[in-house]
């Protein structure tokens, strides 16, 4: 059972790209250095494209494959946007960009689950990873959370009533979607302690970043102490960006958690969009110009929504 710090024996059979040894000397090499070793095409498509001659003309290399951990202005972009929103101390080492959280989460299961093993699923919650964790051949424990904290603030006891001897990982998503709750910096506390003294991996799901209300505060797990070797963050250009026909987003873990699960991806789809990940630099850059009015205009259709159903429930605080 690969609990922490250990992964999946799968990943442990697995090599990632067999040129990956290769990129120190490649890059040292300079821009000058001719690749024969990747079905890649250098000259332009000769076809009309759809794209602005400036911004083509700024990214040479739009239509061809990029470093299989993502293009390195995305990732140093992640890396600012993470230090200064989430306050996760990262550097690139730790940033993998994936076409979508789909992908993180799932080249995270195949990375850290073992069949046989039991994830606990913090519930309710998004119904693809149920699937993953199956895929995996392992069993997916549902453990009543969200809604109940509402009544009972016990997290430990919520938690430890589903532990079992074969637990390697627990799920986590917050902003909580479906429910709307947004954890707090002392149950996200509780949790972690948790998953210390049980020496588990935690996934972290927070797809809804930066969609809270009412003032409600988003906190990364893996900023809190002791919890950043042992989580995978999960992010997606698919919510506040609205962005979701992209298909991006990007996994943040200790620097070997990173390398191990882009062996899984580059099994998977090899990289993501390398023209996706150019776009998104920028708006990443500007968000705070916009992201706000975004989320108050979310705020105001939940007011509405909820004011018009007239149902005893919650209010959602984010997603």
């Amino acid at each position: 059972m690969p609990r922490f710090p250990r992964f999946a024996e799968r990943s442990e059979r697995i090599t990632g790209s067999v040129y990956e040894k290769f990129r120190p000397r490649m890059a040292a090499a300079g821009d000058g250095l001719v690749g024969l070793h990747i079905g890649d095409a250098y000259p332009l498509p000769p076809y009309e494209l759809p794209i602005d001659p400036a911004f083509a003309q700024a990214h040479p290399g739009f239509h061809r494959y990029c470093d299989t951990f993502g293009v390195e202005s995305l990732r140093d972009t992640i890396v600012a946007k993470l230090g200064e929103d989430n306050a996760i101390p990262a550097s690139r080492e730790n940033v993998l960009v994936t076409a979508g959280a789909t992908n993180a989460l799932s080249s995270t299961v195949q990375t850290l689950v073992d069949p046989g093993d039991d994830v606990m699923l913090l519930s309710p919650y998004w119904p693809f990873f149920r699937g993953m964790v199956r895929a995996a051949g392992a069993n997916a424990i549902e453990v009543p959370f969200y809604t109940r904290l509402y009544d009972d603030p016990d997290v430990v006891a919520m938690l430890e009533a589903h532990l079992t001897p074969k637990t390697s990982a627990l799920y986590l998503n917050s902003p909580n979607n479906p429910s709307g709750k947004v954890l707090t910096r002392e149950q996200l506390e509780a949790i972690a302690r948790f998953v210390r003294s049980n020496d588990l991996w935690l996934i972290s799901d927070e797809a809804y970043d930066g969609m809270t209300f009412d003032g409600h505060a988003h906190v990364s797990s893996a900023s809190l102490v002791g919890m950043f070797e042992r989580t995978v963050s999960v992010f997606t250009f698919s919510k506040v960006f609205m962005f979701a026909g992209l298909r991006l987003g990007y996994a943040v873990a200790e620097a070997s958690v990173v390398r191990a699960i882009n062996k899984a991806m580059v099994h998977q789809l090899y990289s993501p969009s390398t023209l996706a990940q150019q776009m998104v630099v920028g708006p990443m850059r500007s968000r705070a110009l916009w992201s706000g009015r975004f989320v108050t205009e979310c705020q105001s259709i939940r007011d509405r929504v909820t004011n018009s159903l007239r149902v005893d429930a919650p209010v959602p605080e984010g997603a």
